[in-house]
């Protein structure tokens, strides 16, 4: 593993323990603690925060792919180059829901809306 993606990994671990803190303190709030929990609150708790972690990252993903979309793509139907928009459409994942970043075209001699590849 080159240093670049060590540093990765270890800044990865450092956010996902102090992520694990954070939960802690908040079921320590609810109370969970006072006795002995069963150990399906503490999983589901975990699973929480997993959930809302895959949703804040395909949201940043997501725009990752907006930003390298092409800004004009050429019609499938008469090849003629179009003016591509970046338009915004909820999607429901396994997750959660997120809105994704769909680039869209028009073509006014087809007549005809396109969705070219980001």
């Amino acid at each position: 593993m080159d240093a670049a993606r060590t540093l990765r990994e270890e800044e990865k671990n450092r956010l996902l323990q102090r992520l694990a803190e954070i939960m802690v303190s908040e079921q320590r709030e609810l109370g969970t603690f006072r006795g002995t929990p069963h150990f399906s609150t503490l999983e589901q708790a975990g699973r929480t925060l997993g959930q809302q972690l895959s949703v804040a990252s395909l949201k940043r993903a997501v725009a990752e792919v907006a930003a390298a979309s092409e800004r004009t793509a050429a019609c499938p139907h008469c090849g003629q180059q179009q003016r591509v928009e970046i338009e915004k459409r909820a999607v429901h994942g396994i997750d959660g829901s997120v809105e994704l970043l769909e680039p869209r075209a028009h073509c006014p001699a087809c007549r005809r809306d396109f969705f070219p590849s980001a």
